[in-house]
């Protein structure tokens, strides 16, 4: 999808500042979502970190910003030829910015914890945040590199992180138990669901075509529902 980066066209040293900016947002948003997670289960002091967590998601956020108005530049001058590719980089810098988001939320549910978390759970988040953290960091080497069958692999990997974190939220609903620490956990696997998620949707675009962007081999094939 991404080979109009090194085309030597015209334009393309634009282009190629956009990718490498794009790479950034990415790296910003593994460095921001591992400090949030180590506040929640590793207990980081929050006030360490609350500046450099603050910053570093206002940083991505003016990456984005910066990308979709370079991205509407280049497409203005370079003409229709560009479109599939910069609606490409347009849709999957929203993801790269909503890593960010979550990241967030996982801060604010550290700075709200008032009791030790469940120690099966606990243990179980602290493993899966390494999971993503790595998933997060192989999603920007196949991206930097296009290769359609890591991503595919990668993919695969998200998408069991996703099912896992649906399993534990169920698992503790079905508890019944009033915990505080119970309803912590559940939103610490929601949250991890969604960074999962938005990395997956970044990955799509090394091997899906602009229609079938955020969606699966397995869920582009699945046939349409009557109407």
């Amino acid at each position: 999808m991404f080979s109009w980066f090194r085309e030597k066209v015209t334009g393309s040293e634009g282009l190629e500042q956009m990718r490498a900016e794009f790479g950034q947002m990415l790296d910003a948003g593994r460095h921001v979502f591992d400090l949030s997670a180590n506040a929640l289960l590793g207990g980081t002091d929050v006030e360490v970190i609350r500046q450099d967590i603050f910053d570093t998601d206002e940083r991505i956020n003016q990456s984005e910003r910066q990308i979709r108005r370079s991205l509407v530049v280049h497409a203005t001058v370079h003409g229709s030829t560009s479109f599939p590719s910069c609606l490409v980089l347009m849709s999957v810098v929203k993801d790269a910015e909503r890593v960010g988001d979550y990241a967030k939320n996982i801060f604010d549910l550290a700075e709200l914890r008032s009791s030790e978390l469940d120690d099966g759970l606990q243990t179980d988040l602290v493993q899966l945040k390494g999971r993503i953290s790595q998933l997060m960091a192989n999603c920007r080497m196949a991206f930097d590199t296009e290769d359609a069958d890591q991503s595919r692999a990668l993919i695969r990997e998200a998408e069991q992180i996703e099912d896992h974190c649906d399993d534990r939220i169920t698992q503790i609903i079905r508890s019944g138990k009033q915990v505080d620490s119970n309803a912590v956990c559940a939103l610490s696997y929601r949250y991890f669901k969604r960074t999962a998620s938005h990395v997956r949707n970044v990955l799509t675009s090394v091997v899906q075509p602009i229609d079938l962007l955020d969606y699966t081999d397995s869920e582009a094939s699945s046939p349409s529902p009557e109407v």
